[in-house]
């Protein structure tokens, strides 16, 4: 697992590796750069670019490589559409630079926004993050319903109906807790 207290040196050692570029770290891993008390997470789920470079974090820092044998964690790079963000996440996020690494950005999604990327899932353990996310962060149903209608699933760019009938299902218990307005 990773300890929230091991996310941003890990993001760090990435960052190094990358040398220029940018890196989105999402899932929990990212809310332990906004959350006062963020939840452990299984992996560090990055996306990339330049592609080539999330190549080089994968065999550098990925499942089983040496960083994961050496520190016991580890990244895991995606492919973009991996992140089922509503449009306009950029926005939200936070940038992230480091002082001796200028030519890295490191993007970090709002955790509105890593909450709708959850819904379509919506295990236990997303279920609490989502409880600590609406803990700090509180969100409105009318506020949720915007987020949730710039969605991927919403948008056509998930057209798979099994992706789509989990994400509406995560919508309507996430909206049962929200209060109106």
């Amino acid at each position: 697992m990773v300890e929230p207290s091991q996310v941003e040196p890990i993001l760090n050692d990435a960052a190094r590796l990358v040398g220029e570029g940018e890196i989105v770290v999402f899932g929990s891993a990212a809310l332990a750069l906004w959350l006062r008390d963020p939840p452990a997470s299984r992996d560090v789920d990055l996306l990339c670019e330049p592609a080539e470079k999330g190549e080089i974090l994968t065999a550098m820092m990925g499942e089983l490589s040496w960083y994961h044998d050496k520190h016991g964690v580890f990244v895991e790079v995606w492919a973009e559409e991996t992140f089922a963000a509503p449009d306009g996440w950029r926005e939200r996020a936070r940038l992230v630079r480091h002082q001796d690494l200028p030519r890295v950005r490191l993007v970090v999604p709002h955790p509105h926004d890593v909450l709708v990327s959850k819904l379509e899932r919506l295990e236990t353990k997303d279920r609490e993050h989502i409880r600590r996310i609406l803990g700090e962060y509180p969100l409105s149903r009318a506020a949720f319903d915007a987020l949730v209608e710039r969605a991927p699933h919403r948008r056509g760019r998930i057209a798979d109906e099994e992706r789509v009938r989990r994400f509406e299902h995560g919508v309507g218990v996430v909206r049962a807790q929200l209060s109106r307005g």
